[in-house]
């Protein structure tokens, strides 16, 4: 059980919150990687993702009293730091999309760490020709281990579209494999 800094910590059973800014300050902490990973997936740009970040945790903090227990805390962090990315994102209207073909023409023949370079600019290209809702479903169920139940929860969303989603994610990065 997370106790912050001997502050008190209110719990639903397993759901628990953080009831003060010492204690938000630590569960942040403890978490922020995971978290960061989610705006990350949404926006692809580190500036972006600390602007967002910061805006999702001062909401995080005014809406504390807000938080019922329904859903682990965790779970409902995630949601909105999802819910900002997403905001920001449709605000700032842009969305990169480098062109495949160019990367994949590019001397693949040029020794192995050149080579290496070239695969992981052609696997940054794929992800960015992702929606920003399927990178951040994929990520969350192929790179954090979170159930389809457990992202639908955080991004809001029908367990049958996460589903969906990580898909059509996975679809892509096959035929980019291919």
């Amino acid at each position: 059980m997370f106790q912050g800094g001997g502050a008190l910590v209110e719990q639903f059973g397993d759901r628990i919150a953080p009831t003060d800014a010492r204690s938000f300050g630590e569960y942040i902490k403890a978490h922020d990687e995971r978290l960061r990973g989610v705006a990350w997936a949404v926006v692809r740009d580190p500036n972006r993702t600390d602007d967002i970040m910061q805006a999702a945790y001062e909401k995080a903090f005014r809406a504390l009293s807000t938080f019922d227990g329904r859903s682990q805390f965790s779970t409902w962090l995630h949601s909105i730091v999802y819910r900002t990315a997403i905001d920001h994102s449709r605000y700032e209207g842009r969305r990169r999309h480098d062109d495949l073909d160019s990367l994949r023409n590019q001397g693949n023949d040029t020794g192995d760490a050149a080579s290496a370079s070239i695969g992981r600019m052609e696997m940054e290209s794929v992800m960015e020709q992702l929606a920003p809702e399927e990178r951040v479903a994929l990520m969350l169920v192929a790179g954090w281990g979170y159930s389809y139940d457990e992202v639908a929860e955080i991004l809001g969303e029908a367990r049958g579209t996460v589903a969906s989603r990580v898909s059509r994610a996975r679809s892509r990065l096959e035929r980019w494999q291919a």
